[in-house]
């Protein structure tokens, strides 16, 4: 009887614990495939709530990973520095022994570098520092101001949420272009109005060039007070595929075809934000959890083609809303075409939170259904490939 095949995913975010779901769970690959994923901590991360963890309205954005990850998907804490094409083999950080592998995807993920937040700010990087800023906010004096550099959804959930638990304070949002620039007109006119409901003072085309232990200098030479700076930009990803000699973009994201395989490496697949695949297929693919799931659910299937002997399938994935929480009470869906273009209509206020919040939990089902059956999670076609000049 021959050994299992060796399949290692590198990050247990959403790409890859829907990839682990749905490879350890195949019933095509069933008793003939080992499935390793590595993962820095043993918690999984919802990002998408650390928002609400800086402002104290969620207790905690992490829960435990093998609530989600399938029973037979092998999960070890650890950090890889180093990945090995041509042997097959991780290094990981710490001595720790090498992880073999015949098959690997690759599912880093994205991060707010540190380096990328100024040193007098407060960064919304992980669970860690959502506390952080959390623990800030609590020992504000009533009136102080607390400036949200970076307009797009991230910053204008974390606005929003700090605004509605903190009502004593004064809340500053900054931006370098128009807020909501990425939504229809009527997406971005309900944006502003629900921040000038809450009281958010809104600076746009406005670029903060320092920030001060209780001030933000912008690029104009204004000096603007902020007793807690919180900065939702300058998103990257691991330097793990450079540094191992792996075909990179210039943001350093792996390269990979347009069935997610790595065209020097066919062994080596990727999936999530730390990725490059064909403009034609994915160049209107957004970093996000909707683009994330079914990446990794897509990485699985011709992992499994591959296995099997069987043709890979081209990248198909499409959009149908976007979702911004502004505040418990209140948010904005904006639907979408399928290549991320705001369409006409959009739904706010509370009905649009509550869906809003729906969506959020609903990304965690979608893990656990998978981890239930394999193949069971779904999404919407992408738009028709437009071919390269």
């Amino acid at each position: 009887m021959s050994a299992p095949t060796r399949v290692v995913i590198i990050g247990a975010g959403y790409a890859g614990v829907m990839a682990a779901n749905r490879l350890a769970g195949s019933p095509e690959l069933s008793g003939s495939v080992h499935v390793s994923v590595l993962n820095p901590r043993p918690e999984f991360v919802e990002r998408i709530r650390l928002h609400e963890l800086a402002a104290g309205t969620r207790e905690s954005a992490t829960v435990p990973m093998r609530s989600l990850l399938h029973a037979d998907a092998e999960l070890i804490e650890g950090t890889a520095v180093r990945i090995d094409p041509e042997r097959r083999r991780v290094h990981l950080a710490s001595g720790e022994p090498t992880l073999d592998y015949d098959v690997l995807l690759y599912a880093v993920g994205s991060t707010q570098p540190a380096e990328s937040v100024p040193a007098a700010a407060y960064g919304l990087r992980d669970p860690e520092e959502a506390r952080r800023v959390h623990t800030r906010l609590a020992t504000l004096d009533p009136g102080s101001t607390v400036g949200v550099v970076g307009a797009g959804a991230t910053g204008i959930e974390a606005a929003t949420e700090i605004a509605e638990a903190y009502p004593r304070l004064r809340i500053r949002l900054l931006s370098r272009g128009e807020i909501g620039a990425n939504l229809s007109a009527a997406g971005q006119r309900a944006i502003v109005t629900k921040l000038a409901t809450l009281k958010i003072e809104t600076l746009t085309h406005t670029t903060v060039q320092r920030c001060e232990d209780s001030a933000v200098v912008t690029a104009d030479g204004r000096t603007l007070d902020s007793a807690c700076t919180v900065w939702t930009g300058g998103f990257g990803v691991p330097e793990l595929a450079s540094l191992s000699g792996l075909p990179v973009d210039e943001f350093g994201r792996l390269l990979v075809d347009d069935t997610l395989s790595c065209p020097r490496y066919p062994n080596i697949f990727g999936a999530g934000d730390a990725i490059s695949a064909p403009r034609e297929v994915a160049g209107h693919l957004r970093m996000s959890c909707a683009s994330a799931l079914p990446l990794g659910a897509h990485a699985a299937q011709n992992i499994i083609a591959l296995l099997r002997g069987k043709e890979p399938a081209s990248l198909s994935i499409g959009y149908m809303i976007a979702c911004i929480s502004l505040g418990r009470t209140s948010g904005l869906i904006q639907t979408l075409h399928a290549d991320d273009r705001p369409r006409r209509f959009i739904l706010r206020g509370r009905l649009a939170g509550i869906t809003k919040e729906r969506v959020c939990a609903m990304t965690l089902s979608w893990l656990r259904g998978e981890r239930r059956r394999s193949g069971s999670f779904g999404w919407p076609r992408g738009p028709r490939p437009t071919p390269t000049r």
